[in-house]
């Protein structure tokens, strides 16, 4: 299972997909220039529909992991908003601080097109993973 996993992921623009956490609960939260935001989490049971990447760059490997050949990967969870944003990036399995810094800062630059619920845009949360790899 684990490399039919990789394969996709090396092989699929929704690479992402590979950590969502699939629950089809809603969890209110605060955005942080808003009241409080409904935050729904996408996955088996949820009529909400995923959001789809429009916008991924890989993050840049950084010397001191290149020179040791870390391989691995760094799991983040996030909240994508109703237009298509990051926001609230965290590392939950973190690999190398200088990767881990790599991953977040990339992640902050990806863009969505908006998951939806009814054929409205939502906002979700999403836990995602990231590959480093020396070939």
């Amino acid at each position: 299972m684990r490399n039919l996993k990789r394969a996709f992921a090396r092989n699929s623009l929704l690479a992402s997909a590979l950590g969502f956490l699939f629950s089809g609960s809603i969890v209110a939260q605060e955005a942080p220039d808003k009241g409080a935001e409904v935050v729904y989490e996408v996955g088996l049971g949820s009529d909400v529909t995923p959001p789809k990447p429009v916008y991924r760059p890989n993050p840049e490997y950084v010397d001191k992991a290149r020179r040791e050949k870390i391989n691995s990967a760094v799991i983040r969870s996030m909240i994508v908003t109703t237009e298509g944003k990051v926001r609230d990036v965290k590392v939950i399995k973190s690999l190398d601080p200088g990767l881990d810094k790599q991953a977040i800062a990339a992640v902050r630059t990806w863009k969505f097109e908006p998951a939806t619920r009814a054929g409205k845009p939502v906002a979700v949360h999403l836990k995602t993973e990231v590959d480093f790899r020396l070939y």
